[in-house]
């Protein structure tokens, strides 16, 4: 009896372990898919500095559409915010209007007001969120267990100069040629 309990115990530690195996084999190329769409947001809103609504909505489609990502397709999103914390992606007016509708305060009315851009050399965060379906299958019968929600997050910094903003350095104020320190004495420097 007691070999026989032993036998039961070793099979399922080695089912378990096989379930744990194959659940972290599926995890990292699920991983990996979600770091190339955070790479491939970043290098869009670094050539822009912002994220256009159509962009957003491929990158999101061709991620929900994605093999393990489908399983939950509601939880997969995507998020972009500039330094100041004011969103770095496109609304349409449906959008707008349909958030409006939600929340009508002028505090979150503020927050989408003006264009979706800042100047060059303003830091961007992208963040990807998705949730893994912990799953296994059982007598040919899958069971999902919870899902882990886990997200990526990267900092991009814009690239794109516009000439209807003020140029200005983070935490600075406006420094043109005629402010820079280096201007006038430029000859020094190269002597040092």
């Amino acid at each position: 009896m007691l070999a026989f309990g032993r036998a039961i115990l070793i099979t399922l530690i080695a089912g378990v372990s096989l379930l744990i195996f194959l659940n972290l084999a599926f995890f990292f190329p699920w991983y990996l898919t979600m770091v190339e769409a955070g790479f491939a947001v970043s290098q869009m809103i670094a050539t822009e500095n912002y994220l256009t609504k159509d962009h957003y909505d491929d990158i999101k489609t061709r991620l929900q559409s994605c093999p393990i990502f489908s399983v939950l397709p509601d939880d997969v999103e995507i998020e972009a915010k500039h330094y100041n914390g004011k969103p770095a992606i496109e609304y349409t007016y449906n959008s707008l209007e349909n958030y409006y509708a939600i929340a009508d305060s002028d505090a979150c009315k503020d927050e989408f007001t003006g264009k979706p851009y800042v100047q060059m050399g303003n830091p961007v965060r992208v963040t990807i969120y998705a949730s893994y379906p912990f799953q296994m299958t059982l007598f040919g019968n899958p069971i999902t267990l919870t899902p882990i929600d886990l997200t990526f997050s990267m900092t991009t910094t814009t690239t794109k100069h516009y000439k209807d903003l003020d140029y200005d350095f983070i935490g600075s104020p406006t420094i043109g040629w005629e402010d820079d320190i280096y201007y006038d004495d430029w000859e020094n420097l190269v002597d040092d």
